[in-house]
């Protein structure tokens, strides 16, 4: 199912979208919104989308991913595929983030276990775990500019992400999913 162009800004090229993810280029970033399941099939296209853009961008890429409030844990085979993507990507990422808005036990738990992967992992790019997607979207202006000179704003890049949310969420709706 594809999106509605019109809906979405210029610069944001939707790759994929069904009614549990989305997957979007900005600029030189992958950005991806995991909206219910985070599935091992749409999980499995991270590392070559990752590879592809990283050929366009040899300086660098980054990559920003938001999981929903109320998304189930992936299942044991897609928290392997997690991090095996991560080795994968190793040499193309400068920055890379999770980001999760929830409160309480639950999303505490959410990004203890995303912060236990990455020490396991031990991604040698620049990696963090929020709680806020404004907050995210600055760090990674930030690193953006550690990579070379950027037009790109916080607000401009929360927005895209805000677009695909809101892409995700309408596929979810129309598929009878939400």
């Amino acid at each position: 199912m594809s999106a509605d162009r019109y809906s979405l800004p210029a610069h944001l090229r939707v790759l994929e979208v069904d009614e549990n993810q989305v997957k979007a280029i900005f600029a030189n970033m992958l950005l991806a919104v995991w909206l219910k399941r985070t599935t091992l099939a749409a999980y499995q296209r991270i590392a070559p989308i990752v590879v592809e853009l990283a050929r366009t961008h040899p300086e660098g890429i980054g990559v920003l991913q938001v999981v929903e409030r109320g998304a189930t844990p992936p299942d044991h085979e897609t928290k392997r595929e997690f991090f095996r993507v991560l080795t994968l990507i190793e040499g193309h990422v400068k920055h890379y983030s999770v980001v999760h808005e929830a409160s309480g036990f639950s999303a505490a738990f959410f990004r203890a276990v995303m912060l236990g992967a990455y020490t396991y992992a031990r991604p040698t790019f620049a990696h963090k775990v929020f709680d806020s997607l404004t907050d995210a979207a600055t760090w990674h202006v930030k690193q953006q500019e550690l990579i070379r000179p950027t037009s790109m704003t916080p607000a401009a890049l929360a927005d895209a992400m805000q677009a695909l949310r809101n892409d995700v969420r309408r596929v979810a709706t129309e598929s009878g999913e939400l």
